[in-house]
């Protein structure tokens, strides 16, 4: 059982997304997205809907933002509405065809569209061919190969259409060609034949490659009543990739939306090597930023997202809900190896499998340690100098905002003064009554008051640096904040950013416990040198 009381982990493992993975949609800057592109198909829907679609009837959307920010995700998760908002959806993913040529994208087209696409249309076509040959079109029962014999043995013609949708009969692969030389174009022929032989031609040139998609989404909306829905992941400068978006956008296919996936730098590269293409894309239908798609609260909410979608037992309530966001906030805002979609994805599946091996009720502190430990083995936490273990830096880090943060900076830096003693760097005084948080004689003989101010209002801060900087009597003054304060005449002032903050909340839990190791010793003198202590 994994934490929450999952049967199954609801991160998904692969580095890239599937179709199964993204059928889970979080965030609010995704489901934005997927508003407008769901927008744009229901409008064009409504365009067409009762008619024949004409060249006007073309849509162009471009989905761009960094690598891993969950645009394929996005793309793959509108396939998977597909059965819901009246598309055929084929998504191709222009990385990994090689040698880019006409035919073998028109390969990934064709592959890209679901197996049930073929076997509607192919079933829908046979019907409509099934009532040609009723009403009287010898073409069409040549076609079908409905013969006299048939006739009089009693098997009607709707029977015959049955039989060669379950593949008990085969059409007149001849007369067939014959009926839609008739009625059809010779892309759409093409096509139509393909889908019910299920033999398909390939095509060795542009002209050819856009007279079968405009087939596609022609034949599509006529015999399914849908429009075509192309994704085209991962556009960028290659050549043969903007040819076809050209010709496809000149070509302004009927009953149909071009999805264009790209990051920042493929979108520059389509922009240095084909202007007029650019231009193009600059005057897209819709132009979707996934902007802020790699912000804390986005991330939370993707994260948080998985969980409910698979919580069958409720356990994973409001506060646990909270408790997670926290931890991801905590994990984004430290380190930026984590602030993509794929790469917090990837350290949740792995957090997951640890909740089962440890069999823990909720995901903690120790599981994302352990879990970053085996994904990133070499990961430090930046700027720390006490070389702090994930999983304490997380704790610590939740709790430097609270009202308690200047009464636990005071003990800590009383403490690495005590730890300085030790080490025979300094000599402690009594502070008596000076409104100092240590007092000591440093190995020049000189006398050195340490004061930390740390309060959540500015202005009470200046007024008591003021006040201790007019009353105390020392040969240097220190004064330690973590708020960014002019510094008196009289005094040091030494700014404590969060990491030194945590190095000093984890260096005193480790002293008041008596857990300083020997390592320790050299990262402790370094953080006291640091904060001018020593």
């Amino acid at each position: 059982m994994y934490a929450y009381g999952l049967e199954t982990n609801p991160y998904p493992s692969s580095p890239t997304p599937t179709e199964k993975d993204a059928k889970i949609l979080g965030g609010k800057r995704h489901k934005e997205a997927k508003s407008a592109i769901l927008e744009c198909i229901k409008e064009l829907n409504c365009k067409v809907h009762g008619r024949e679609a004409a060249t006007g009837d073309f849509r162009v959307i471009t989905v761009i933002q960094d690598v891993g920010s969950g645009k394929t995700h996005l793309a793959l998760h509108i396939k998977n509405l597909q059965g819901r908002h009246n598309i055929a959806c084929s998504f191709v993913d222009l990385s990994t065809i090689s040698p880019k040529t006409m035919s073998s994208i028109y390969n990934a087209i064709l592959k890209g569209l679901e197996n049930e696409f073929f076997v509607q249309l192919r079933s829908k076509f046979l019907e409509y061919l099934g009532e040609r040959a009723e009403n009287g079109d010898g073409s069409a029962k040549k076609a079908l190969d409905y013969s006299f014999v048939n006739k009089i043995t009693g098997l009607t013609i709707k029977d015959k259409v049955a039989d060669i949708v379950r593949g008990k009969e085969q059409v007149s692969v001849e007369n067939l060609k014959v009926f839609l030389i008739q009625r059809f174009n010779h892309f759409e022929a093409t096509f139509i034949k393909s889908v019910v032989t299920n033999s398909f031609e390939s095509i060795g040139n542009l002209e050819e490659l856009i007279g079968m998609m405009s087939s596609i989404s022609k034949l599509t909306q006529r015999f399914l009543g849908k429009i075509v829905l192309f994704e085209m992941d991962e556009f960028d400068g290659n050549k043969e990739s903007i040819e076809f978006v050209k010709g496809i956008i000149n070509a302004h296919i009927p009953a149909s939306v071009l999805l264009l996936v790209s990051t920042p730098s493929g979108y520059l590269e389509v922009q240095n090597s084909n202007p007029s293409v650019f231009d193009r894309l600059e005057k897209a239908n819709y132009k979707i930023d996934l902007v802020g798609s790699n912000s804390k609260e986005e991330l939370s909410e993707i994260a948080v997202e998985y969980i409910k979608h698979n919580d069958k037992n409720d356990k994973f309530g409001s506060k646990e809900q909270e408790e997670l966001y926290n931890k991801i906030q905590v994990l984004c805002d430290e380190f930026p190896e984590f602030r993509n979609v794929r790469s917090l994805i990837n350290i949740l599946y792995h957090t997951m499998e640890k909740s089962e091996e440890l069999e823990l009720e909720k995901i903690d502190e120790n599981a994302i340690d352990d879990a970053i430990r085996q994904t990133y083995p070499g990961l430090r936490v930046r700027g720390s100098i006490m070389d702090i273990p994930i999983s304490d830096f997380i704790s610590i880090r939740r709790s430097c905002d609270d009202d308690s943060t200047e009464r636990e900076l005071k003990k800590a830096v009383d403490n690495l003064t005590n730890f300085a003693q030790e080490m025979g760097n300094i000599c402690k005084l009594e502070k008596q009554s000076l409104p100092l948080d240590a007092v000591y004689q440093d190995s020049f003989g000189s006398k050195v008051g340490i004061a930390v101010v740390a309060n959540k209002n500015d202005s009470s801060n200046l007024v008591e640096i003021s006040n201790i900087s007019k009353s105390v009597v020392v040969d240097k003054l220190v004064i330690l904040t973590n708020k960014k304060i002019p510094s008196p005449y009289n005094a040091t002032v030494v700014n404590i950013d969060k990491s030194k903050m945590i190095d000093l909340f984890y260096f005193n839990s480790k002293y008041t416990g008596k857990k300083i190791a020997e390592e320790d010793n050299e990262r402790a003198e370094i953080l006291a040198r640091t904060l001018s202590i020593i």
